[in-house]
């Protein structure tokens, strides 16, 4: 009986030992599997602060496009006098700003008497289209005589002279102007006139006088009468 107990116990010890072996074992791989875990999650954070840095740059709003600034220098001032070829006679209102597809540049706002319309005009196309100022005194006195000479009427169809006519009310030359006032002009004993001669004389009298009245410092209907004056006489 005593022989039996020892085998028993030895056994026992054995298997105690191996059981404890075994646990530290595991305990061992847990603990290395724990410290382990904080190292791939330090590698993952990095690798995602990497990717976010990445995303960033990408999704990062674009700068506002340049605005691109016409320059021209100003030829003419707010509340002066001036003479658009298609339109005759106008003063400048005002200068404003205006921007279209990324461009930007300054304008003059005329408005006309003769039509009673307001436009405006881009500082880079007053040229372009013969914005001119008042003629100035001594060159409109000069017109005055073209208007004492006799009517040069061609002897050509009416369309045609018509054709002519246009071009030169048209052409901001104020002695063509003035020519063709001297042309289409009639007496009350004279021969009539058809309508679309009278209409044609009516834009270029009015074109010529609004620009001779401010010229010599007159009021319209004071510019008027001296020039119906001299038309008169001849």
């Amino acid at each position: 009986m005593p022989a039996k107990k020892k085998t028993t116990t030895k056994k026992v010890i054995k298997k105690t030992t191996k059981y404890i072996t075994k646990k530290n074992v595991e305990v061992k791989k847990k603990s290395s599997a724990k410290k382990k875990q904080p190292v791939k999650k330090i590698a993952k954070k990095k690798v995602a602060k990497k990717v976010l840095k990445k995303v960033v740059k990408k999704i990062v709003t674009p700068k506002a496009p340049k605005i691109k600034k016409v320059i021209v220098p100003q030829e003419f001032k707010a509340g002066e006098n001036i003479v658009y070829p298609t339109h005759g006679v106008g003063r400048i209102l005002t200068i404003e700003k205006f921007r279209y597809d990324l461009v930007e540049e300054q304008l003059y706002v005329i408005q006309f008497f003769q039509d009673k319309l307001t436009i405006r005009v881009p500082f880079a196309k007053a040229k372009l289209i013969g914005l001119r100022n008042i003629t100035s005194k001594p060159s409109m006195t000069r017109t005055l005589s073209v208007l004492k000479q006799k009517p040069k009427i061609k002897k050509a169809m009416w369309s045609r002279r018509a054709q002519e006519y246009d071009q030169k009310i048209n052409s901001g030359d104020i002695k063509l102007l003035s020519e063709v006032v001297r042309d289409l002009f009639r007496k009350d004993d004279q021969t009539e006139q058809s309508y679309s001669e009278r209409q044609m004389f009516q834009v270029a009298f009015e074109r010529y006088t609004r620009e001779f009245a401010i010229s010599t410092s007159l009021k319209f209907e004071e510019a008027s009468t001296k020039i119906l004056e001299i038309l008169n006489k001849r």
